[in-house]
C-alpha cells in the first residue's frame, strides 16, 4: 500500500513540476456551460496548403482512419489528405483536439474485425500537432478478456481545458451479463491515469459547469439514461453519480444510446442518439436522432426543447 501511495504522490509532484515549467495559461472564467473552449486545430494544417474549409474526421465514407477533407481541393471537387500513420490503427471513432492542437482518437470497428482486432480496441492514440505522426498514447486494461461478443473498447472522449483532463469511456470486457466498463480521467500533462470509475458502460461524455460546480455527464449503453458525477478542482471524481434524465426516442425502437454529448451557448446540451446493441452492424449506420436540452440553473435540471432526425 505504501508503494502505491508513493507512486500516486510522485505522479502528482511530476504534474506540479511540469505545470510550473509549462507556458502559463490564463484562468478560465467559471460560467455556466462547457469547459473545452480552448481547443484549437492542429498546427500542421497551416503547412499543407489546404483551404479554410478543410475539416478533420474519422467517419468519411470509404476512408479508413483519420483524414482531412478539403471541399475546395481538386478544383472544387473535394480532396482528402492522410498522413501515412493515420490508418495504422484501423477504423477510428471518437476524436477531439486539445489546446495545443494535438488530436486524440481511438479505434472503433466498422462492420468487420479484419482491420480492428478486438484485442487492439481498448487504446488511445495521439496525433502530434506539428509532426502529424499518430502514435499509441495509452493502452487501457481489460477487466475481462476480449471476446467476440463485444468488439468495442474506447467509445467516448471529453476534454476539460481547466484541468488538462481527458475523460475516456470504454466498454472493454463487458458481456451480456457483466457490466465492467470504465470511465477514466487521463492527465494530459503527465500522460497518466489519475482516476477511474468501474462497472459502468457509457459512450457519449462531456464536462459541464453547472449551478453547484463542475460535473461529468455520460450516456449509458445499457439503459436509456444520462447520468453525471461531480468533479473536484483537479478533475477527479467525487461522490456517487446521479441520474439526470431518461431518454425517449419516439422515432426508433430498441436500445438508444447517446453517441455524443456537447454543451453549447444557452446553456444547452445536444445529444446524438443511435441504436446500439454491442454489435458491429449499428456502427455502419449513420441515422441518428438529435436531442437538445436547456439548462435551468435555479432547479439545476434539464428540459427537452427540440428533437430532429439527422443522417441516414
Amino acid at each position: 500500500m505504501g508503494g502505491i501511495i508513493l507512486l500516486l504522490l510522485g505522479g502528482r509532484w511530476l504534474r506540479s513540476q511540469q505545470q510550473n515549467q509549462a507556458t502559463p495559461t490564463p484562468p478560465i472564467a467559471r460560467t455556466l456551460g462547457g469547459v473545452d473552449g480552448c481547443r484549437r486545430g492542429p498546427q500542421f494544417t497551416t503547412t499543407l496548403g489546404l483551404s479554410g474549409q478543410a475539416a478533420v474526421g474519422t467517419s468519411f465514407l470509404g476512408v479508413k482512419g483519420l483524414a482531412l477533407f478539403d471541399p475546395a481541393g481538386n478544383n472544387g471537387q473535394g480532396s482528402f489528405y492522410q498522413h501515412p500513420s493515420w490508418d495504422e490503427a484501423g477504423y477510428l471513432g471518437p476524436w477531439l483536439y486539445d489546446r495545443r492542437g494535438h488530436i486524440y482518437t481511438a479505434p472503433v470497428p466498422l462492420v468487420s474485425l479484419v482491420d480492428n482486432p478486438t484485442e487492439e480496441q481498448n487504446k488511445l492514440y495521439q496525433v502530434d500537432t506539428s509532426s502529424q505522426e499518430m502514435r499509441e498514447y495509452l493502452a487501457f486494461d481489460w477487466p475481462l478478456p476480449p471476446s467476440g461478443a463485444n468488439p468495442f473498447g474506447v467509445v467516448g472522449l471529453a476534454y476539460d481545458c481547466e484541468t488538462e483532463s481527458l475523460y475516456v469511456t470504454t466498454l472493454a470486457g463487458s458481456t451480456a451479463s457483466q457490466e465492467v466498463g470504465r470511465i477514466y480521467q487521463v492527465d494530459l500533462i503527465t500522460g497518466q491515469i489519475f482516476d477511474q470509475r468501474e462497472g459502468v458502460d457509457a459512450m457519449g461524455v462531456a464536462v459541464f459547469n453547472g449551478r453547484d460546480g463542475k460535473r461529468l455527464y455520460y450516456g449509458l449503453t445499457r439503459r436509456p439514461e444520462v447520468h453525471s458525477i461531480a468533479l473536484d478542482a483537479q478533475g477527479n471524481f467525487v461522490g456517487e453519480s446521479r441520474l439526470e434524465f431518461v431518454l425517449t426516442d419516439d422515432e426508433g425502437s430498441g436500445r438508444i444510446v447517446p453517441r455524443r454529448i456537447r454543451f453549447t451557448d444557452g446553456p444547452t446540451m445536444s445529444l446524438n442518439l443511435i441504436q446500439f446493441s454491442y454489435s458491429l452492424q449499428v456502427v455502419a449506420e449513420r441515422q441518428e436522432t438529435l436531442l437538445t436540452y436547456s439548462y435551468d440553473p435555479f432547479a439545476d435540471s434539464w428540459s427537452l426543447i427540440s428533437r430532429q432526425r439527422v443522417g441516414g
